[in-house]
């Protein structure tokens, strides 16, 4: 396999940005995941049998920064759920393309949540498709899709992948 040539960002202010990204959500900041991404964006997850067919229908969508934060309000104001504690743990990065149009990357991730009274237990294992750029001096999403490998998930994926 050869070496990718990179004309964008550099590979460790993308990991910083996934690293802030991971960071923020396992630690329930969910005010300040919508700030990871441009204001005219596309957060997507959907299982694989849709994704790999062209099929857009998906189990969470949104197409703009305010419908993240409109997320985030449900999830925090309006919702009613056990309490749980998720984890995410992202695969090794891979950058798959830079262009003028963004950098696109490609990692495994596998999410876990713990109720207080259950064993932990998976909640997610999907592949993540990115194109980051850059908006307002740092890196941001302009897309995250998140493909999930089953095609069913629990119900209780309640907070972002």
């Amino acid at each position: 396999m050869t070496a990718l040539s990179i004309t964008g960002p550099d590979r460790l202010a993308v990991q910083a940005l996934y690293d802030a990204y991971y960071g923020t959500l396992d630690d329930v900041e969910l005010e300040a995941w919508p700030g990871f991404f441009t204001e005219d964006c596309l957060y997507r997850v959907i299982p694989r049998e849709n994704f790999e067919r062209g099929y857009t229908l998906s189990t969470m969508q949104a197409e703009s920064r305010g419908m993240l934060q409109d997320r985030v309000t449900g999830l925090t104001r309006t919702q009613m759920y056990a309490p749980r504690t998720y984890r995410r743990f992202p695969g090794p990065l891979r950058i798959v393309s830079s262009a003028a149009d963004g950098t696109r990357t490609r990692h495994n991730l596998l999410l876990v949540q713990t109720l207080i009274d259950r064993p932990t237990e998976i909640v997610l294992s999907a592949v993540c498709h990115d194109l980051i750029v850059e908006d307002a001096e740092r890196l941001r999403f302009r897309e995250r899709i998140v493909v999930f490998d089953s095609e069913m998930i629990p119900n209780s994926l309640v907070y972002p992948a």
